[in-house]
């Protein structure tokens, strides 16, 4: 399936996963093929595909990868220049630790907003079901699969917590990041400096598909100017600059891990890790004076100990640290240390 020595990818431009190992190809400047997944080309990935998610992956030499954030890594590891990582040991952390937030917290808030607003779930479904069968022969029964799409995605923002009771929550989580961000981006044209970080890419992934949301959309556009400078920008991201130290990023960053990252997104991920260990089928805990629940799953518990052995690779940095001390993430990264 490698195509003359490119990478393909088989994607949709509705996947921010998708969206965010496409701009890792186009800074990395590497030659790809972008195939939208469709009925037309189902056969060929269900084929490959080892489990029902995009993107799907082929590597030049035929290697087929799924899952964005190791494909990130094989591309660094793969074409080093230029990097995703920050030479810092404690900065690259940092990165390391924002992406994972992107894919799985800033996940949950997109997903709210698609799925749970009615003119979202319009746009998306249409969007959807002209993309499934895009160049076949049923392209014009189009705007009668959109409400099946729509009626089948409901059901499923259960999974990304986006249910009734966690709405308040996850809509104060929102326009909490996107403050959060304007303040750390109105200085800076990425997340840590003048090029693209690791976090960059996966924190965007989610933020350019709520840009291409009307709910969404509207309020960045009405709010946070320079978050959809930064979202345009990732794009087709290209290096200004160099990687900022810890201390120039510290004032902005800050405020971002205390009041996200820390008490919504890392005390999820430790509640949804005690909850697999424990067999609870559902997740709950307390979050900004409000119950939290959802369904238990693996995935994150398994993400969640890579993070931490990413942690212990730059746990020696005493201002790293300090700063994880004081910003109430620590506790959550030390769980099962040693």
């Amino acid at each position: 399936m490698s195509s003359e020595g490119r990478y393909v990818v088989i994607g949709r431009p509705e996947s921010g996963y998708s969206m965010k190992v496409r701009s890792a190809l186009r800074y990395k400047g590497l030659e790809y093929e972008w195939v939208d997944r469709c009925l037309k080309n189902e056969k060929r990935f269900q084929a490959h595909a080892r489990v029902q998610l995009i993107p799907l992956v082929f590597l030049p030499d035929g290697t087929v990868l799924q899952d964005s954030t190791p494909i990130l890594e094989r591309l660094e590891a793969d074409h080093p220049e230029p990097s995703f990582h920050p030479p810092d040991p404690a900065t690259r952390f940092l990165s390391e630790l924002i992406e994972e937030y992107g894919d799985e917290w800033g996940n949950k808030l997109m997903f709210h907003h698609r799925w749970g607003f009615p003119a979202d779930q319009r746009v998306r479904g249409r969007s959807l079901a002209r993309g499934m069968l895009e160049g076949h022969p049923l392209r014009v029964f189009a705007p009668l699969l959109a409400p099946f799409i729509v009626r089948r995605m409901i059901p499923r923002m259960a999974f990304a917590g986006a249910n009734r009771n966690n709405a308040p929550l996850l809509e104060a989580s929102w326009h909490s990041l996107l403050t959060l961000l304007e303040d750390h981006l109105c200085e800076r044209p990425y997340l840590f400096g003048g090029r693209p970080a690791f976090g960059d890419f996966g924190l965007w992934g989610q933020l350019h598909q709520a840009y291409t949301d009307p709910t969404c959309g509207a309020v960045l556009r009405s709010e946070a100017p320079a978050v959809v400078g930064w979202i345009e920008r990732m794009l087709d991201p290209k290096r200004e600059g160099d990687f900022e130290s810890l201390a120039g990023l510290e004032a902005t960053l800050r405020p971002f891990l205390e009041r996200e990252v820390a008490p919504r997104f890392l005390a999820w991920d430790v509640a949804n890790e005690r909850a697999l260990a424990q067999g609870d089928a559902q997740t709950e805990l307390e979050m900004g004076g409000r119950l939290y629940y959802q369904r238990t799953f693996q995935y994150p518990a398994s993400t969640l100990a890579i993070l931490r052995s990413k942690f212990r690779r730059a746990s020696a940095d005493p201002g790293l640290l300090r700063l994880l001390e004081q910003t109430g993430c620590l506790s959550a990264l030390e769980i099962g240390d040693g």
